[in-house]
């Protein structure tokens, strides 16, 4: 019974205790609050998604305690649910095959993992537009009243000698406001990937995996993939209010699997290349100077094109044919 609940209970503690961090103000503390969700990942994904529902019911409970009941919702939402959710899927598998003497599985796809990390935003946005338009405001007058109170917050920082031309300000300020949720929405994603990503990885490293590591090269998306994408971009073409500004900040929210999908090609043309590992360097490199050199965020967009390409024309499944 000890062995049982002796992991869920730390697991629920130290995401609390690091959800709870960010009372301190501090990046330390931003980057421990970026990580709260890999202990629940950890439990989920190494003893069963029931035991991961349990620590993130726990730490919810410690945030109660510890703050407030708005907080505790918060980290059940953006911590907790999607971590169980997503760890819940990842140890779906069936059989390979109806013989009973071979012990093989096949696990859920990681082109469907990419999905449902994709699906969590998505209905994250939705919620926040109905939920928003029902109050009476929308979720655009909002936004606008938090960007604009943050410039007039900022703008003796924004002023000075490098500070932009007023139209340009103006302009800048406006962007901020059509793709703020948007950007947000990938933001969450990306957390979640990559505290998935961590938690996985630290549990193969000592053998306590329940499922093996996706491949990044084995993602392949469904056939419908791009629909969604294609209605999102519609409306923000074609729309207005709130239809349009929903298409607005759905559309960088759904290239996310297609973006995952161009870097596992990347991956696969590596790998297939005899000494082309230089591909993986350069286009991780490039991706991070991207945060520092606005100029290079092209690659972000040169990676979901690519996905875009290998949904249609199967690159990814040609290479490794080649290949073998």
């Amino acid at each position: 019974m000890w062995s049982r609940w002796f992991p869920i209970g730390a697991a629920a503690i130290a995401s609390a205790l690091m959800y709870l961090s960010t009372i301190l103000g501090s990046l330390g503390a931003i980057l421990l609050a970026f990580l709260s969700p890999l202990p629940l990942f950890a439990i989920a994904l190494g003893r069963g998604w029931i035991a991961g529902m349990a620590a993130a019911l726990a730490g919810s409970a410690i945030v109660l305690f510890a703050a407030n009941s708005l907080a505790a919702l918060l980290f059940l939402i953006f911590c907790g649910l999607p971590a169980v959710l997503l760890a819940r899927q990842a140890l779906l598998a069936r059989p390979l095959n109806e013989d009973q003497e071979n012990t093989d599985l096949e696990w859920f796809p990681p082109g469907m993992l990419a999905m449902w990390l994709t699906v969590i935003p998505a209905t994250g946005l939705l919620t926040a537009i109905v939920v928003t338009g029902l109050q009476g405001e929308g979720l655009e007058a909002i936004v606008r009243m938090k960007v604009e109170a943050l410039f007039e917050t900022m703008g003796t920082v924004l002023e000075g000698p490098m500070a932009l031309p007023p139209e340009q300000l103006v302009a800048f300020q406006e962007l901020i406001i059509a793709v703020f949720p948007g950007v947000a929405g990938l933001q969450w994603a990306a957390m979640i990937l990559v505290n998935g990503l961590l938690a996985q990885g630290v549990l193969a490293r000592f053998n306590v995996n329940l499922r093996p590591s996706p491949d990044m090269r084995d993602i392949r998306l469904p056939n419908w993939a791009p629909f969604p994408l294609a209605v999102a971009a519609l409306l923000a073409a074609v729309t207005d209010g709130t239809l349009g500004y929903l298409g607005w900040n759905a559309v960088p929210i759904l290239c996310l699997p297609f973006f995952l999908s161009g870097l596992g090609l990347i991956h696969a043309l590596a790998s297939a290349l005899t000494g082309k590992r230089w591909l993986l360097h350069v286009t991780y490199t490039l991706m991070i100077l991207s945060f520092v050199l606005p100029v290079l965020q092209f690659v972000w967009l040169l990676l979901v094109f690519a996905g875009l390409v290998d949904h249609w024309a199967d690159l990814k499944g040609r290479i490794a044919r080649n290949s073998n």
